[in-house]
This record gives structure tokens, C-alpha cells and sequence, in this order.
């Protein structure tokens, strides 16, 4: 082994050190040094000499004294001498161009020998003599090492005849000269300026057809070389070389490709083969040659190698996929006439099964331009493209987010100018990043994405306008369900003050952890303002670590700026300058944390729209009324010529839509527009801007009364917009008048002009008329309550109590729904009905703590439970519109769940809560969906108490998923904000008011289909809130269920053990199916009193205690037996009712065998008349009976059954019941012959309600419909 020394890799100089020409120097001593010079310049590698120590030599080598020596040796050496430092110096030259000046001694005979040779091309004779391959690649060598010292073109051209001709004329070229030429293509040597690469090009194109097969079989030589003979990997080197070998490839085909005519099949052979090294070499060259500028026509040139190389997009290698995913992006970006290919091949790409496909396919969207997304790219590949956001793994979702953004980005200003390429194209992107927000996975990035691409903060704090302007113009192309969550994503709709300035005040208060006092309560402060921040993030974890490491650094000015930047009257020049402080300081600080806080400044500040956006939304409002001043061509919002608008009005909408909302939620940001606002309100021209800045006007006087108008022309005007036919108008007015300074007299002079009025009052008067009487009831109840007989006795028995018209003039509804119908279709005197119901509550609201609150809400409550009871009629013998009647229900409900957001109040609703159940499985769609809407939100405000929660888990039979997974997604999320101990409490104490409100429930039978039904709400309640860490106590309370008995009949009492038997099977099963340890709960729980009384002895609790399913069943199939042989003897024949239709839901409805009357409900009460005398039941019920024992005795629960007979016309005519429920249940055999076997003719006769069962009260009420998984409840109306 040849040892190393430490100079070993140090450049090599040169020895010889002597003058070659010296004053009288013989030719004998002159060869002699030109030998010695030669012989070392000649042993000297190219890479590893010292090119300074040359200079000396190279110098002399050039004098004329050597060039035109006399003795031909001299002249022989000095050339090879030269080609020497030719070789040693590449690829730089040697020689500069002034030191081979065109004007030197003997260049012009130089030039005659070059011309005449190219010219005459005497120089073939060279390829007839002797070694002519050695002479061949002689000159070949000698011409690429002179071109690159900057000679005259026309010496270059000279040159280029001369190789030309050679190729041309000789038999058989040799390797290396094809080496030569080939070596210019390496991607060192290929720039565009080098003399030798455009010598190469030159030669190569004009000899292509000679070179082609020496140039295939050059490459197919080099293939097989390096081509493993078995299995076993490729060496290291043969895999550079072999690199190497196509990356000339690509260069050829860039600069000569009919050079590869032969080369291209090979190509094309290393795609089959199963090596996978050489396939994706393969893939990648291929992929490189068909994206160049002439790639298009070497795909057609080589269909079959176009064709097998777009099948690597299905290669079992999932790397060699990637490769030509990233290879494709040259295509799609260069060659439209690929299009349709590449489209086919990128389609099924991503949904590879292997993320880094998928991630690879993603990301090459983000590196395209826009004129290629524009034109070579199908909207179809864009949409797979943005449904890789919702994309399982975090890198395919990243860049996707990245490619979608940057693209919207580009596209923008091409929309901006309404470009009708664009628009269609690009538009829609902003949906499916706000439609990926909502998913709580993907929501903190399709946030960063908007604020990045859809919607960043500008650059110059003086573009305010043009930032606004972009909001509404992207807001235009989006739906109203994508505007509502925008307005979300823009922090408009958080309560103030946020979960974010408390985590602030937190950090303040937390000071770096050193604290003087109240430690252990002011880290807890910390700790849960952090869980709270960051419970609707995926990464909660990361973000909880990084908060608590801002929190100990401590910086006061860090804070300052987030508190300027979170407060919602900061202006957008002082954003901007606050958040770019913050993020540099933040970096400097903790680079770390960076992510993060940037994430915070996102979901607390106003980034999307703020106060310094209102003046250019005041000014879009007040634009729409006036033509010509925008584009007034007219947009197609939905499909049809009715609903097209103009630019300017839908930009209108939108503008709208933002100071809507926030007037609603945020109205502080008004503050510094009051004038403004003020203004805008004698703009009688334009009543759209005179309704919202009244909405906005009141919404920031409400917030602070200091800001109220105190100028009268300005009350006066207020007043006059109270009094005036535009419902919203006079609702706001009135509010802004209760604020003023003479609130009580400006109030009071309104109401005192419209309560005489009203009954003469029609159309939009009387609508505007009410609801300025609504908001009077609530904002100034005294001035109310001065005409309060006057106006409730006009709304209940002239409006409430009458029929409502509808005729096709005045209701018109496209919607497949008949029972719904919207706010913009609904008649005058429909819309006045919903608003005296508001009158109605919001009176007993504003005397909720005075004395006389139950009695103003006695007759409130009677009149809303009248309206669910009998389905939204008032007056149950008039015929209402059912439209109107679905609205009415749902009104009647929501005023319900408001007024429960009184502790006096919601005592009485929770008596009744079945009836708000019953409502929330409304036959209309619209009426379950909007209720579900308010119950949240109401919840989400913490205005209803957690008693209430229970409505949410009789969504189970809802025939919508939306539906259910709304009530899901709430409970999910409300159980994750809340601490363990209030979680308890809000939901998990909730199970046995589950059960008790089920066994309520009209629809609860002891069959098997009834139970199974009860079943699933059991169910649904255990997938959501069932842990292994509670269901001991879920269990518990189902055991503790028969422990007591009902507050308003053992009726009820006997469903809730039947209820109680089904819960602990399923917490059983469940737990199970889960391997969870069902242990025996440790703690006490305390029954609520308010539905629940102790059992009366011990021989009560016994008989709970024995009671099993099967029981009821058993002893019902033994009694219905003896019945139906006692009663089949004087029934008639019946004809058996055809099959009962399918569900509307979707599912097969089962055919149910003919029910036998419900004997068990009937022993029960039977049971019920013997139980023990001395019982607080029965002793008031002897108190009430009397000393008649012959005639059925009362319960209890008699007022109960007539209000659940009500809820569904049970009070109605049994002839009418009858017609009923034939035109909705058809021939449904469930109401088969035991119907009537289930009450005696005498109590049809005498039709008294005390002598009525419980199985009577629940077949009247079933009379209105079928059961609850078998009620025509409404599906979402079709779209099409």
C-alpha cells in the first residue's frame, strides 16, 4: 500500500525554473529543455496542479522566437507543449485574446491554411492514411481545447466545417472522439456562452444522422456495464456513472435531439425492467426530456415512450411514483397539448395510498404558475387538490393548504378584474378553505392559509380600502353558510371580553411565576385559561407548552402589544405596526414559540375585517342605490333570472352581511364611527344604509349609553323612523330611543301613537308597528306597560286568535317543504304573528324580578304551550296555513328557551320540558334545525341552565345526519371545555333526567319496537358521554332510577323502571363490548327533587326492585290473550290494511303484527288502585274521588294525559282524530284492530277525560301521527 503524506493533496507545481530562451542559446540546448519542460507538463495531473507556477512557460511558449524557430522539432514540442497547458488550464484558457491578437506575425497564413482546409475539406484525406483514429481524435482534441480561447467566429465556423467533414468521411469514428464530442454536453460545461458547447451543438446536429447509431450504441453499452447481473444492488459508483450517462441524455435532447433517435427505445426498455434504481434514473430522464420546450413533439415522436412512461404513475415503488409526480410539473406547465394526459395521470394520484404520493402531487401545484393553473390545469384536478386539505396525514394537508393558497393568491387579481377565465376557475377556493376550517383537525391550518393568501393583512397600513375591498369581493363568490363561518374565522362573533384577553390578564397576573400571593389560585387562573385557549386546536399539547413559555417570559411589552392587537377599536395602521412588533420581539425572545403565538394573534385579533373597514361597508351599502357608480351587469346568484344581481348589489349584501354581524357580537368596534353612523341615518334615499347604521347604531349604545345621540333633530328623526313601515327600522330606532338621555318620554310618545293605530294598521305598518312594540317591551317596560291591556289584548285576540290568508300572491315557496316557509316569502300577517309572540316574552323578561313576573307570565306560557300542544294553531277550531303553523311552533319554542334563561322562568318550562322534546322531532326539517341552532347558541351564551341539556340527545331519531351531528359536535365540544367537575355535573348527572323525560315521552311503549326506539336515545347519549371513568356512575343512576318514583303519576313511574331495566343492560353491554371494569360507584348522588319523590313503602320500592323486562311483557301476552278471546266473540271481521309505505328517512319501514291492547298499562294502574291507602298519592286521590267506587277512578296524572292529548289534537273531534290519522298513517297496520279493543264503548260514549287509561291518552295523542321512528318528519329540502 503507497503510504499518504500529509501533502499528498496539495497542488503540484512546476520544477522547471529555467528560461527557455536565453541570448545565444544552440537548437541542441533548446530541444533539450523543450523535452524536459514537455516531459514534466506532460506527468502533471489537470486536477491537482498549481497553474500559477505555469505562467512563466506558458509565456515564452508563445514568443515568436519559439513559434517560428527554424528547426522543426523546436516547433513540434512547442505545440505539444502547448496542448499541455491547454489541458492543464481547462476548462479555462491559458491564453488570452489580445495575447493571439489577429494581427500577430503569419495570422493571416494561419487563417489561408484553417480556410482552405474547410473550404477545400483536403482535410478528409487524413481518414486514408495510417492510425487515422489516433490522428482523428488528435485534431478533434486539439480544436475543443483552442475554441474556448475566444476566437473569431469565423474561425469557429472554419473549425466547425472541418470536424463536420471528418465525421462525414471516415468509416468508422472513434470512441473517443465521440467522447469528445459528448463531453461538451456535461452539465459543466454546458453554458450557453462556452465556444465549445455551440462547436458541439453545431457539429452534432449537422452529423446527427451519422451519429446516432454510434451514439445508441455508446449508451447501450454503458447500460449493460452497469446493469447488475442478479438481484444484488448496484455498486455506488455504477450508480453516479450511470447518473451521470443520463444526465447527458437530457442535455442532448435539449440542445441535438435527433441525436437520441435510437436512444429514446432504450429509454424506454429501462422502464420494464425490475431494477429499481435504473427505473426511477429512467422515470426522471424521461420525465426531464418530455418537459422540455420540445418535449410535446418528442410524445409524439415516441408514443409508446410517452405511453409506457405515464404508466410509472402506478409503479409498485412508491418513490419511483414520486419521481414522475415531480417530473410532471415541466409538463403540465409547458405543454397544453399534454393536457389531457396529464390530467388522466395526476387524477388517480391523489388518492395514492401512500402519503408521500399524495404530499408529492400536492406540492406540485405550489410550483406552477399561474397561466399554466389557468390554462393547462382542470378545475376538476383543483378540487381533488383542495380535498387534500381534509387529508388524514398532517404533510399531505400542509401542502395542499400551501398549493390551494399560493394559487388563489395568483389568481386574485386576475378576479378583482372579473377575468371570465378566472373567475370560474379560482373563485371557489376561499369555500373549501373556510369548509376545511370547520373541521377541528385542519382548522388552525386552513386559518393560516386565509390569513396568509385569501385574506393577509396588506402591507402599507394606508391600503384599508383596496384590504376591505378584497373581503367583499371574495365574499361575493361565497354561500351564505361560507359567509357566516368567514365572519367566525374573523373573530367578529367572540364574546367579549375573549378567552384570550383573559389569558392576557392571566399572564399579567402570573408575573414570570413570581408571585406574592393567591400563588396556587393565579397558576389554576393560568392553567385553565390555557385549556380553554387551546381546546379547539389538534395540537392542544404543543400549544399549552408554548403559551406557559410566554407566560414566564415575562415581557410587559409583549403584553402591551397583544392587548392592542386583541382590542377590537384598534385601526388597521395600528395593527399592523403591533403585530409585526410582536412577531419580532416574540423571535427574538423565544424563536420557538414563534408558531404559536402567531396562531394566537390569528383566532384573538381582528385581522380579517375591523373598525377601519366600516367607512368603505358604510360606503358600499349607500353605493347599491345609486346607478352607474360600479358595474351594474347583472350576476347570476342563483340560477335562475330572479335571483340575478348587480355587482354592486350583491357587493351590498356582503357589506351587510359584515356590519350585521357586527352589530350582533362585537359592537365596540362602532365606537369610533358614531358620527358616522349618526349621519347616515337622514339618508331617506337609501333605506338599506338607514336600516343597518340604525342596527349598528343601537347595537354601540346598548354597549355604552354615553354615546347616545343627544341633538333633537336627531331624536326626532329616530322617532320618525319608529313610527315608520320598515320592521327593522322601527325595532332599532325605538332601541337607540330607550338609550337616549328623555329615553322614557321618547319611548312612551311612540307606543302611545301605535297602540291606537293598530287595529287599523295594515301590511308593512302593521309588521314595522310590532316589532317596534317588542323591542318596547324589553327596553323600556315602563312606557309599555302604560298601553300593555291595549296592545296584548289586540296581538292575542285580533291577530294570535284569526285565521291567517295566504294565497299565491302573498306566500310563495319554491322549496320542497310545504311546511316552511322563509322570512323573505312570509305574509304580512304571518310575520306579525312571530312578532307578537316576541312582544309576548320579552314583556315577561323585563319583569322577570319584579313581583308581578309570574303573573304577567302565567297567560305568556298558557298561550306558547296552547301553540305546541295544538301543532301552532292559537285556536284549535280555526284552520291555519301549516306553514304558518310550523313557524309559529318554532317561535313558540324559542320563546320558551328564552324566557328559561330566568331561574323563575325555566322552573315552570322544565315542568313542561317534554313539550320543547316533542318540538325538537318536528315534522318540518326547518323547525328541527333552526331550534337545534338557538338551543346551542342559547347554551353557548350559558343563558340556559344544564337541566336543559337533555333536549339535545332526543336528536337520536333524527331521519338528517346533519342533525345529529350538530347535537354531537356540540356536546363533544362542550365537554372538552369544560373542567371535570362541571362536566360531571352538565352532562354526566344528566343520564337520569334522560330517562325521565323518555319515559314522558308520547312514543314509549313496552314492545319490542317501542323499546328499541327508547334504546337508541340510551345509545346515542352513551357513544357521546360514556367513558370508562363514568360509566360506574352512568350505571348507578340507572339503578338509582328505581329507587324512586315519578312526580306526576306512577304511570311515568313505571316507564322509568322499564327505562331504568333497558339502561343497565346497555351500560352493560357497552361496557363489555369495551372491556371497561364496571365497578360500584363510590360517591353519593343527589336525585333531582324537582321530577322525583320518594317511594311511598317499602312494598312500592320492592316491586320496582322485581320489575324486569320480561315481566311486562310476560304478564301483557297473558291478559291479551284472555281479551282477545273474550272480545273476538263480538267483533266483526276486519279487513286486513295493505303494507305500510316506507320510512320517509330512507330505511324500510317493518311491518308490525296487530298490537293487542296495552293490558300492562292498564294492570298497572289496576296495581296503582291497590297500592297502600296511607300513601300521599292515594290520599289525594280519595280526597278528589268521592264515595262513588263503581265509576274508574281519576289519577294523578289526568291533567298530565290531557295535555299530552292536546300536544297532538287529542282534544279535537274524534271523528277529526280519526281522519287524521288515516290521511297520515295511510295503511299502516299499527293501528290495526287493538286500537279499538284499547277503550270501552262506554268511555267513547261518555267521552270523560278523568275516565280515560293511560293507554287511551297515549293512542290519542299517536292519533296525529305515527311513532316516532315512523313520523313523516321532513328531510332537508332537495337543492335541485
Amino acid at each position: 500500500m503507497v503510504a499518504t503524506t500529509r501533502g499528498a493533496n496539495s497542488p503540484r507545481k512546476l520544477k522547471f525554473s529555467d528560461k527557455i530562451v536565453t541570448k545565444g542559446i544552440t537548437t541542441d540546448a533548446l530541444v533539450k529543455k523543450m523535452k524536459a519542460l514537455h516531459s514534466e507538463l506532460a506527468s502533471m495531473d489537470q486536477d491537482n496542479v498549481d497553474t500559477n507556477t505555469l505562467q512563466g512557460a506558458r509565456k515564452e511558449l508563445i514568443s515568436t522566437t519559439i513559434l517560428l524557430h527554424k528547426d522543426k522539432g523546436v516547433r513540434a514540442l512547442a505545440a505539444c507543449c502547448i496542448a499541455d497547458l491547454l489541458r492543464l488550464y481547462a476548462p479555462d484558457a491559458p491564453y488570452t485574446a489580445p495575447e493571439l491578437k489577429a494581427n500577430a506575425p503569419y495570422y493571416n497564413e494561419y487563417f489561408y491554411l484553417l480556410e482552405s482546409l474547410a473550404s477545400i475539406k483536403s482535410i478528409v484525406l487524413v481518414c486514408d492514411i495510417p492510425a487515422a483514429d489516433e490522428l482523428l481524435c488528435t485534431i478533434f482534441r486539439n480544436i475543443f481545447d483552442l475554441v474556448p480561447m475566444g476566437l473569431p467566429k469565423n474561425v469557429e465556423m472554419f473549425m466547425a466545417e472541418i470536424l463536420v467533414a471528418l465525421i462525414d468521411e471516415c468509416a468508422s469514428l472513434p470512441s473517443e472522439v465521440l467522447e469528445i464530442l459528448l463531453a461538451q454536453f456535461l452539465p459543466a460545461r454546458t453554458r450557453t456562452d462556452s465556444p465549445a458547447y455551440r462547436l458541439s451543438i453545431g457539429v452534432c446536429t449537422r452529423t446527427a444522422d451519422k451519429l446516432q447509431r454510434h451514439v445508441a450504441q455508446y449508451f447501450g453499452d454503458l447500460l449493460l456495464q452497469h446493469t447488475p447481473d442478479d438481484q444484488t444492488s448496484m455498486p455506488a459508483e455504477d450508480v453516479e456513472e450511470l447518473r451521470t450517462a443520463h444526465e447527458l441524455v437530457q442535455r442532448l435532447a435539449q440542445a441535438v435531439a435527433p441525436l437520441l433517435l435510437n436512444v429514446v427505445p432504450q429509454l424506454e426498455e429501462e422502464l420494464r425492467v425490475t431494477d429499481q434504481t435504473i427505473r426511477s434514473i429512467a422515470t426522471q430522464t424521461l420525465g426531464a426530456i418530455f418537459g422540455d420546450s420540445n418535449g410535446a413533439k418528442l410524445a409524439r415522436t415516441y408514443p409508446s415512450t410517452w405511453s409506457q412512461w405515464l404508466l410509472r404513475r402506478n409503479d409498485r415503488v412508491a418513490a419511483i411514483r414520486v419521481i414522475f409526480i415531480e417530473c410532471s410539473k415541466d409538463i403540465v406547465s409547458h405543454h397544453a397539448e399534454l393536457k389531457g394526459d396529464m390530467e388522466e395521470a395526476l387524477k388517480g394520484k391523489f388518492m395514492d395510498p401512500d402519503d408521500k404520493v399524495r404530499a408529492a402531487v400536492c406540492k406540485l401545484f405550489s410550483q406552477i404558475d399561474y397561466e399554466a393553473a389557468l390554462h393547462h390545469v382542470a378545475k376538476s384536478q383543483l378540487e381533488e387538490l383542495a380535498g387534500r386539505c381534509l387529508d388524514r396525514k398532517p404533510i399531505v394537508r400542509h401542502k395542499a393548504f400551501n398549493s390551494i393558497g399560493r394559487l388563489f393568491s395568483l389568481a386574485y387579481p386576475e378576479i378583482e378584474n372579473n377575468d371570465l377565465a378566472a373567475v370560474p376557475q379560482f373563485s371557489w377556493i376561499p369555500g373549501k378553505l373556510i369548509e376545511a376550517a370547520a373541521m377541528s383537525e385542519t382548522r388552525d391550518e386552513a386559518e393560516k392559509c386565509i390569513s396568509e393568501f385569501v385574506l393577509p393583512l396588506p402591507a402599507k397600513n394606508e391600503d384599508v380600502v383596496p384590504w376591505t375591498e378584497r373581503l367583499l369581493l371574495i365574499m361575493k363568490y361565497l354561500n351564505s353558510s361560507h359567509v357566516t363561518s368567514l365572519l367566525a374565522l374573523a373573530n367578529l362573533k367572540s364574546a367579549r371580553p375573549s378567552v384570550f384577553e383573559r389569558f392576557i390578564q392571566c399572564c399579567v397576573d402570573f408575573n414570570g411565576g413570581t408571585i406574592d400571593k393567591d400563588e396556587e389560585e393565579i397558576t389554576r387562573n393560568l392553567n385553565h385559561a390555557i385549556k380553554v385557549v387551546t381546546s379547539q386546536s389538534a395540537d392542544a399539547n404543543k400549544l399549552a407548552d408554548d403559551l406557559r413559555a410566554f407566560a414566564k417570559l415575562n415581557e410587559s411589552r409583549l403584553y402591551k402589544l397583544l392587548k392592542t392587537c386583541v382590542d377590537p377599536q384598534t385601526d388597521l395602521k395600528t395593527l399592523i405596526k403591533s403585530t409585526s412588533e410582536f412577531h419580532r420581539r416574540v423571535e427574538q425572545a423565544s424563536s420557538g414559540i414563534l408558531e404559536t403565538m402567531s396562531w394566537f394573534l390569528r383566532r384573538a385579533s381582528l385581522h380579517i375585517v375591523n373598525q377601519s373597514s366600516i367607512p368603505t361597508l358604510v360606503k358600499k351599502l349607500k353605493l347599491a342605490d345609486q346607478p352607474n357608480t360600479e358595474s351594474q351587469a347583472l350576476v347570476g346568484t342563483g340560477g335562475d333570472e330572479s335571483s340575478q344581481q348587480t355587482h354592486a348589489e350583491i357587493i351590498a349584501d356582503r357589506a351587510q352581511s359584515v356590519l350585521e354581524c357586527m352589530s350582533k357580537f362585537n359592537p365596540a368596534v362602532y365606537a369610533p364611527h358614531v358620527a358616522e353612523l349618526v349621519k347616515a341615518l337622514a339618508g331617506e334615499k337609501h333605506p338599506r344604509l338607514v336600516q343597518y347604521c340604525t342596527q349598528a347604531l343601537a347595537a354601540i349604545v346598548s354597549l355604552d349609553s354615553s354615546l347616545a345621540p343627544t341633538e333633537k333633530r336627531t331624536t326626532d328623526r329616530l322617532v320618525k323612523i319608529a313610527l315608520s313601515d320598515v320592521p327593522k327600522q322601527a325595532k332599532f330606532a325605538l332601541r337607540v330611543l330607550s338609550h337616549c338621555k328623555d329615553g322614557a318620554h321618547l319611548c312612551a310618545k311612540v307606543i302611545n301613537t301605535i297602540a291606537p293605530a293598530l287595529p287599523g294598521a295594515e301590511g308593512d305598518t302593521l309588521v314595522a308597528h310590532i316589532a317596534a312594540l317588542a323591542e318596547a317591551a324589553k327596553s323600556c317596560p315602563e312606557a309599555f306597560e302604560d298601553k300593555s291591556n291595549v296592545i296584548t289584548t289586540y296581538l292575542v285576540q285580533e291577530l294570535l286568535m284569526s285565521n291567517t290568508p295566504s294565497t299565491e300572491d302573498e306566500m310563495i315557496t319554491d322549496d320542497a317543504d310545504e311546511e316552511w316557509v322563509e322570512d323573505s316569502q312570509l305574509n304580512t300577517i304571518g310575520k306579525a304573528k312571530l312578532l307578537a309572540l316576541k312582544v309576548m316574552h320579552n314583556r315577561c323578561l323585563a319583569h322577570v324580578h319584579s313581583d308581578a313576573a309570574l303573573d304577567i307570565s302565567q297567560p305568556v306560557f298558557k298561550l306558547l304551550f296552547t301553540i305546541l300542544e295544538h301543532s301552532g294553531a292559537v285556536n284549535p277550531s280555526v284552520e291555519y296555513d301549516p306553514r304558518i303553523k310550523a313557524r309559529l311552533r318554532l317561535q313558540a319554542a324559542v320563546s320558551l328557551l328564552k324566557m328559561s334563561s330566568s331561574e323563575t322562568y325555566a322552573n315552570v318550562v322544565l315542568k313542561n320540558l317534554i313539550m320543547l322534546a316533542i318540538t325538537l322531532q318536528d315534522t318540518s326539517f326547518r323547525v328541527r334545525s333552526e331550534l337545534l341552532n338557538k338551543f346551542t347558541l342559547l347554551c353557548i351564551n350559558r343563558k340556559l341552565g344544564p337541566n336543559f341539556y337533555v333536549l339535545v340527545f332526543i336528536t337520536a331519531h333524527d331521519p338528517e345526519r346533519e342533525i345529529r351531528e350538530r347535537a354531537r359536535n356540540w356536546v363533544v365540544a362542550s365537554m372538552r371545555r369544560l373542567p371535570l367537575e362541571l362536566r360531571v355535573q352538565h352532562f354526566d348527572m344528566l343520564f337520569i333526567r334522560l330517562l325521565h323525560l323518555l319515559a314522558h315521552h308520547p312514543d314509549f311503549a313496552v314492545t319490542t319496537e317501542g323499546l328499541q326506539d327508547m334504546a337508541k336515545y340510551l345509545e346515542f347519549y352513551l357513544e357521546i358521554v360514556a367513558t370508562a371513568e363514568n360509566i360506574p356512575l352512568q350505571f348507578h343512576l340507572a339503578l338509582k332510577a328505581k329507587t324512586v318514583r315519578d312526580a306526576d303519576s306512577h304511570v311515568f313511574s313505571e316507564h322509568l323502571y322499564v327505562l331504568s331495566e333497558l339502561a343497565q343492560h346497555l351500560i352493560r353491554a357497552r361496557a363489555k363490548n369495551r372491556g371497561w371494569t364496571l365497578n360500584t360507584y363510590p360517591g353519593k348522588v343527589k336525585i333531582p327533587a324537582d321530577i322525583f319523590r320518594a317511594l311511598p313503602n317499602h312494598e312500592a320500592a320492592s316491586k320496582a326492585c322485581i320489575l324486569q323486562l320480561r315481566g311486562p311483557f310476560t304478564r301483557r301476552a297473558s291478559v291479551t290473550n284472555a281479551r282477545k278471546t273474550r272480545d273476538d266473540k263480538d267483533k266483526a271481521p276486519r279487513k286486513r290494511k295493505a303494507t305500510a309505505s316506507g320510512r320517509t328517512n330512507g330505511a324500510a319501514k317493518k311491518a308490525r303484527r296487530p298490537k293487542k291492547a296495552n293490558t300492562w298499562r292498564e294492570q298497572s294502574e289496576d296495581e296503582e288502585s291497590e297500592e297502600d291507602p296511607t300513601s300521599e298519592s292515594d290520599q289525594d286521590r280519595d280526597q278528589d274521588q268521592g264515595k262513588t267506587k263503581s265509576k274508574p277512578r281519576p289519577s294523578t296524572s289526568t291533567r298530565e294525559e290531557r295535555r299530552l292529548r292536546r300536544s297532538r289534537g287529542g282534544e279535537e273531534e274524534p271523528k277529526q282524530d280519526s281522519e287524521e290519522s288515516g290521511e297520515e298513517e295511510g295503511s299502516d297496520e299499527g293501528e290495526s284492530d287493538s286500537d279499538s279493543d284499547g277503550e270501552s264503548g262506554e268511555e267513547g260514549e261518555e267521552g270523560s277525560d278523568k275516565g280515560k287509561s293511560a293507554e287511551g291518552v297515549r293512542k290519542k295523542r299517536r292519533l296525529r301521527g305515527p311513532r316516532l321512528t315512523q313520523r313523516k318528519r321532513r328531510s332537508v329540502p332537495s337543492k335541485s
